[in-house]
């Protein structure tokens, strides 16, 4: 790439960084399925394991999920302790694990760009692949799902190492198909296909692991792996032996990847106790192989019918044009006609790589669309496969493909990554804030016990203060970015309630039900101020009541205004943050309705 491409390139590049930075929150499942669960063992953090880890039959696989957001939060810890050990005073806050995980996600997705740029590469060394590379890093799908830990992304970014891998073997075979009279060279060269084909494969494995979706889109690359092995055998290329060589090494790299991760999951699953981490757990129980129980699971519709149902077209008329826009269409159009071409050609393994690509998109996003169960970020996959097979074509869209690719790609980066349930981490931040500490400075004032957050040692005998956050309409909160010890050695802790699925009744019962205190003992309830706790219904702590709840939401439904029990009096206030079932209220007053707000519960 010429200079000023590539410090555009660099640009972008640490656009993207910033990007990820951003607080916004695509899908519970960026936090529930992944980092909520690694916190809370690395970290010791309180965390909320939901059922795909806590059943009999769990279907995620503990190896990937410590491998991308294990690795962050064991070098924040790190960090800390060497901080801490140097006489740093530095806490484990809210902003430092978000950051953590975000930045070491956007880092890895980098893995993306270098080995499309690679691939692509040996399959033409003379390609002009400026619009490729500027196509990836404009690419919301790239800077937005990529960069938050999904396990779709993570599996994406094998995907793209995957193919990667498949051209430095292909390259090989074309090697060997040149000096196939040397019997040196083909020495030489079968060694050296070994190392990228027993990488490949315990790529594949971790790839399955990581997200079953991901067998549907690599299973292309494994067949042109095998193709390519059977081709050079047949024309007298590589000698018998030596293919049985190749096919053995990958079989017993793949068979003891998979015998390691389930190993480890079983290990983890069976025996892994919270309450001693870092001891060395024993082998017990039976074996757990997560790709199974997730595969029975995904298989039974009744389980799919909790998660919501699709109808069959749903990646092709919405998921797809979500993630891809114009990128798609150019897919569409060019896609097929260039498999077709590329078929028809004879030149030995040359293609084998844009076969792969285009078949593990076509092949992907049709297997895909027969699961009843579907969501635009399962399809973050089809982006290398996409990309690869396309990429001729970058150079010669014309004009108007550009500028509708960069006005699509900045509105969808402005609603995941800007708007899209934004403050749901700035909340949890600002509670994290003002109610966790290991010590608050109190004195009872008409009852109530009025306190000044401190963190100073505790003194015996000191109340333990809770503050309840009732959350409504929002996603749920990801417990593990409060930083709250699991050991119970705060005085003041929070405790998280959801109510997403509640019913306007319930969310009221609650709202009623919880601790209200007398707000005028302060006239303001942030960080600097005094915080008011009430004596709780057992009498034996103090406790006091936050209610969570887009300023899109309408409050009315929920709370009569007879009701004289209780007011709410705003504390927080972060925007923006649209809630997309609120949109039509959202529009109607966009400046106004574009927050979440926090509400302290007090007495009437």
């Amino acid at each position: 790439m010429q200079l000023q491409s590539r410090v555009l390139y660099a640009v972008l590049m640490a656009s993207r960084v910033l990007v990820a930075l951003s607080p916004a929150y695509i899908h519970p499942d960026e936090f529930f399925q992944s980092p909520e669960v690694a916190a809370n063992d690395i970290l010791g953090v309180q965390a909320l394991r939901t059922w795909e880890f806590a059943s009999k039959s769990p279907i995620r696989s503990i190896v990937p999920i410590y491998l991308y957001s294990g690795v962050p939060f064991a070098g924040l810890k790190l960090t800390l302790s060497v901080l801490q050990t140097l006489g740093f005073q530095i806490e484990l806050t809210t902003r430092l694990i978000f950051c953590s995980q975000r930045v070491f996600m956007a880092l890895l997705s980098f893995v993306v760009d270098i080995s499309i740029y690679t691939a692509i590469r040996r399959l033409s060394p003379d390609a002009r692949l400026r619009p490729t590379m500027l196509l990836l890093a404009t690419c919301h799908c790239l800077a937005v799902f990529h960069t938050h830990p999904f396990g779709n992304s993570f599996a994406s970014i094998i995907l793209a190492l995957c193919f990667a891998l498949l051209s430095q073997i292909e390259h090989g075979f074309n090697v060997m198909a040149k000096y196939n009279k040397t019997s040196g060279k083909i020495r030489s060269t079968t060694l050296s296909l070994i190392r990228p084909v027993c990488a490949l494969a315990v790529c594949l494995v971790l790839g399955v692991f990581s997200h079953i979706t991901f067998a549907a889109f690599a299973l292309p690359v494994a067949f042109a792996c095998v193709v390519m092995v059977v081709q050079s055998t047949l024309h007298g290329e590589l000698p018998i032996l030596r293919a049985v060589a190749i096919v053995f090494a990958a079989g017993l790299s793949a068979t003891l990847a998979a015998a390691a991760i389930i190993l480890v999951d079983s290990v983890y699953y069976n025996s892994f106790n919270l309450s001693t981490v870092g001891s060395l757990p024993a082998i017990a129980g039976s074996l757990t192989c997560t790709v199974l129980n997730n595969f029975r699971y995904n298989s039974d519709n009744s389980n799919l019918v909790t998660h919501g149902m699709h109808p069959w077209y749903m990646h092709l008329v919405a998921s797809m044009p979500t993630l891809f826009g114009p990128l798609y269409v150019l897919s569409v159009l060019k896609l097929w006609s260039f498999t077709r071409s590329l078929f028809k050609r004879n030149t030995g393994h040359t293609h084998c790589l844009s076969i792969a690509a285009s078949s593990s998109a076509i092949l992907g996003i049709g297997v895909l669309s027969t699961v009843a169960h579907q969501e635009p970020r399962f399809l973050v996959l089809a982006l290398p496969g996409i990309v690869i097979s396309t990429w001729r074509w970058h150079r010669l869209a014309p004009q108007y493909f550009w500028h509708l690719w960069i006005s699509y790609n900045i509105v969808l980066t402005l609603i995941f990554a800007g708007v899209h349930q934004a403050g749901a981490v700035p909340v949890l931040e600002y509670v994290s804030k003002t109610s966790v500490a290991s010590k608050m400075d109190c004195h009872l004032h008409a009852g109530d016990l009025v306190c000044a957050r401190s963190l100073q040692l505790a003194n015996a005998g000191s109340p333990k203060l809770k503050t309840k956050v009732l959350l409504y309409a929002t996603y749920m909160a990801p417990r593990h970015l409060l930083a709250q010890p699991q050991d119970d050695s705060m005085q003041a802790y929070v405790e998280l309630i959801d109510l997403v699925s509640a019913s306007d009744y319930e969310v009221y019962a609650a709202i009623d039900s919880a601790v209200s205190v007398n707000c005028t003992h302060i006239n303001r309830q942030d960080g600097s101020d005094q915080l008011v706790f009430g004596l709780s219904e057992d009498s034996q702590s103090y406790e006091r009541t936050l209610f969570v709840a887009p300023a899109s939401a309408d409050l009315g439904l929920i709370m009569p205004t007879e009701s004289s029990r209780f007011t709410l009096m705003p504390v927080y206030s972060y925007g923006p943050h649209v809630n997309f079932d609120h949109i039509q209220r959202v529009l109607q007053q966009p400046l106004k309705r574009s927050r979440l707000n926090v509400y302290l519960i007090c007495k009437a």
